[in-house]
């Protein structure tokens, strides 16, 4: 191990060398001693000025640490959430190129990864250390108040390592059932949290499981790795430096981005099979993926507006979560019914023998998954916000019925728009579509409204069964 401590050393100590040779050159180009001198200058007293200011609103500040104080365990699931999100992207240990080429000599990846893991740990202590103590020196806040936060967010932090460097591994639509189930599950911690009347036991049980997962990870955490997507990263990582690419004018190169989750979700053993040309069915169902493959874009910027949009709205009160809903909703809808028409795209579409009505049911499946993976998602943030009772179990069904039956009737109007070229929309259904957003608004604020379920539901019964869609 002393062998490899010493190496790891050595390349950090020429890849620092490097970095200060670019920033070197980059502060000359953009810097003289005279800038350098009038902007510390500027600092100090920008600095000085904050701090008497901070002094000045003491009582202030004391009055907002018992305000903020209650919410330390949403913070503490804050890092959790926010460690689920970051393996999507980055694995939390960084093993660059440069440490991998040392495996082709007598070094062990065990012990390489076992330094880097340390190194992380060490580096994320530092950061919070010194952000705390800043707000020791420049606030006036209780040093229990800052003690007891800084301790519990350090080992929180420290105990999101290891996890993250094992959830980045994960690939398909297994990360994707684990990510919603993290979520829900803090969503039902959550909710036990508010029958708790002592928080802090409650704090101390939450992180003795992050110490469990991390005992029964640790000895998992080189099974399955994807050296190559690591690898990557972490030379991203290592090697983006802001001020350089500003410098550089290396910002404004866009670089492909490789999204390996992404990829990973149609890419399963299930996916590189060959086409079944005898099965017309889960043939449309992979020409369906394959093209909303190629739309990617605009659907990771559809969910995460959806995430947005709800998390937000629903901090602001009733009224603004129903609209927060309703928004959601809608653009969902949308950008779903928009893609029905991608398909026409794919050359092999036009090669083969199809009817619409097995291109329909192949695309009301996809549909199905995603309408569940936006709808959980909706489902843990009201359950948040809310907490669980039985006006909002009755408020869940309708957000769930209302979806669908805005999703098959702008499908069906989407197929009968590629079959009659001078379709016209019927007004009733137009006039039920319109209703069924505003009450999805108010069903929030005014329960009441939600009665309008019961006429969702009969008008969709009788139009299925007495005015079907004829389709061939």
């Amino acid at each position: 191990m002393k062998d490899t401590i010493k190496m790891m050393k050595f390349i950090r100590q020429g890849r620092s060398r490097k970095k200060q040779k670019l920033y070197k050159l980059a502060f000359g180009v953009a810097f003289d001693w005279t800038i350098a001198i009038y902007t510390g200058f500027f600092l100090f007293m920008v600095l000085f000025i904050f701090y008497d200011v901070m002094k000045q609103m003491e009582a202030l500040f004391l009055e907002y640490q018992d305000i903020v104080d209650p919410f330390l365990p949403l913070m503490i699931f804050g890092l959790v959430i926010g460690m689920l999100i970051q393996s999507f992207h980055f694995p939390g240990v960084k093993v660059t190129s440069a440490e991998w080429k040392l495996t082709s000599l007598p070094f062990q990846i065990d012990r390489i990864w076992r330094y880097q893991f340390f190194r992380e740990l060490c580096k994320r202590f530092v950061i919070i250390s010194i952000i705390f103590s800043f707000i020791f020196l420049i606030t006036p806040l209780s040093n229990l108040f800052i003690l007891k936060w800084y301790l519990l967010i350090t080992v929180v932090s420290l105990l999101t390592i290891l996890p993250q460097w094992f959830f980045y591994q994960i690939d398909g639509f297994r990360k994707l059932f684990i990510y919603l189930t993290g979520i829900f599950s803090l969503a039902l911690i959550r909710i036990l949290f508010l029958f708790v009347e002592e928080p802090t036991i409650f704090l101390y049980v939450f992180i003795l499981l992050l110490v469990l997962v991390n005992s029964w990870m640790w000895k998992r955490k080189l099974i399955d790795v994807n050296w190559g997507k690591v690898i990557e990263k972490s030379d991203e990582k290592e090697w983006n430096m802001f001020f350089i690419n500003r410098m550089s004018r290396m910002d404004q190169v866009k670089k492909p981005r490789k999204h390996y989750f992404v990829q990973s979700l149609f890419k399963s053993k299930k996916a590189r099979l060959p086409f079944p040309y005898q099965e017309p069915s889960i043939l449309m169902r992979k020409l369906w993926l394959r093209s909303i493959r190629q739309e990617m874009e605009g659907l990771r910027t559809t969910i995460f507006s959806i995430i947005a949009c709800v998390i937000i709205l629903s901090l602001r009160g009733p009224l603004l979560q129903g609209i927060g809903i309703m928004l959601s909703v809608f653009m969902f809808v949308q950008m779903m019914v928009s893609y029905f028409g991608e398909i026409f795209k794919d050359k092999m579409i036009h090669s083969l023998p199809w009817n619409m009505a097995t291109m329909t049911k192949s695309f009301w499946l996809i549909l199905k998954w995603l309408s569940i993976a936006v709808l959980t998602v909706i489902t843990s943030v009201m359950i948040i916000v809310q907490g669980l009772s039985l006006l909002l179990v009755v408020q869940l069904v309708f957000v769930y019925v209302s979806l669908f039956f805005l999703l098959d009737r702008k499908l069906e109007e989407r197929v009968k728009h590629l079959n009659e070229k001078w379709y016209v929309p019927n007004p009733i259904e137009q006039i039920m579509s319109i209703l069924t957003y505003v009450t999805l608004t108010a069903c929030i604020y005014y329960p009441i409204v939600m009665v309008f379920l019961v006429v969702i539901i009969m008008y969709w019964i009788i139009k299925k069964h007495y005015f079907p869609l004829l389709i061939d």
